[in-house]
């Protein structure tokens, strides 16, 4: 990892698109993230996020919910991370300079009856990782525990913007301390490709939720969620971009509502140091409370 006293650029323009896809049909929708790459990077971001399994489609193929089968749907499009869509948004995103960041179903290379629900992150310099959901969530509302593998690690990411932090929807909005962990190992972003639904946003506003955990952890965040109906869920739009500033501690600098659309903000990377710096957490902390509560937590 870079040193966190390296310096990168003071400002970063990341846009968040408001995804509507289309489901099963990997094809059409590395076309439309193509386009929308270009339209982003044309309104000047360096950054540019997708939702959750975009590339693909969120939604298990019927099959797995009604036929007690495997999701044929998502076995039958996903990848290796890299493999070809990745080498594909690659060439992209070296020929425009910028960051794209997606979800898609990875196959494992070594067991491929394993199937993750993951991220690419991909910048000029070609692939910088992969993040593998780690919690999914329960049927029957949601059918993710019977299609995919959850993953075991929380990593960092470096890049020539700072250091960012990836986590998928319920990681991000069910589990804060993901976003505590991250920006204890020096993230600076943390971005969320998400698929919340519509009847679940009513009740836990999605600008809300990306400003609280960017002000909790003196980090900038960014959720990037699909919008419209897909098969039978209907999802939320609302991607946001948020976090701290100086003055305000709590910011919402710009979120999309339920059209599709790019919802786009420059932020301050230099004013985000000075607030980590003057906020150190890792210093302030008190390791020692913390430890004992959660020894005591354990052996309840």
């Amino acid at each position: 990892m870079k040193d966190q006293d390296q310096s990168y650029n003071d400002h970063l323009t990341i846009s968040c698109i408001n995804w509507c896809g289309q489901w099963g049909d990997k094809t059409a929708n590395m076309e439309k993230m193509k386009e929308k790459t270009l339209e982003a990077s044309n309104m000047g971001a360096a950054v540019v996020v997708f939702p959750e399994l975009a590339l693909s489609g969120y939604e298990c193929s019927e099959e797995i919910r009604f036929k007690q089968k495997t999701c044929s749907m998502h076995f039958d499009l996903a990848e290796t991370i890299p493999g070809p869509s990745t080498e594909e948004i690659a060439k992209v995103a070296q020929e425009l300079g910028v960051y794209v960041i997606f979800g898609m179903p990875e196959i494992d290379a070594q067991n491929r009856e394993f199937v993750y629900n993951s991220v690419a992150v991909i910048g000029p310099e070609g692939l910088v990782g992969r993040y593998r959901k780690l919690h999914l969530p329960d049927v029957p509302q949601f059918t993710e525990k019977l299609c995919f593998v959850a993953g075991n690690e929380l990593p960092v990411f470096d890049t020539s913007f700072g250091r960012v932090g990836i986590q998928i929807c319920m990681d991000f909005a069910m589990v804060p301390e993901l976003t505590r962990l991250q920006s204890l190992k020096g993230a600076q972003i943390v971005i969320s490709p998400s698929a919340i639904p519509l009847s679940i946003s009513r009740y836990s506003s999605i600008p809300q939720l990306a400003a609280r955990r960017g002000v909790d952890n003196q980090v900038y965040t960014a959720v990037a969620n699909h919008t419209g109906k897909e098969r039978t869920v209907e999802f939320a739009g609302y991607s946001t971009i948020a976090g701290p500033s100086p003055s305000r501690p709590l910011n919402i600098y710009a979120n999309a509502e339920e059209s599709e659309e790019i919802v786009t903000a420059t932020l301050n990377m230099k004013s985000l140091r000075y607030i980590q710096n003057k906020r150190n957490m890792k210093r302030k902390i008190n390791w020692k409370f913390i430890a004992d509560e959660y020894n005591t937590f354990k052996s309840l």
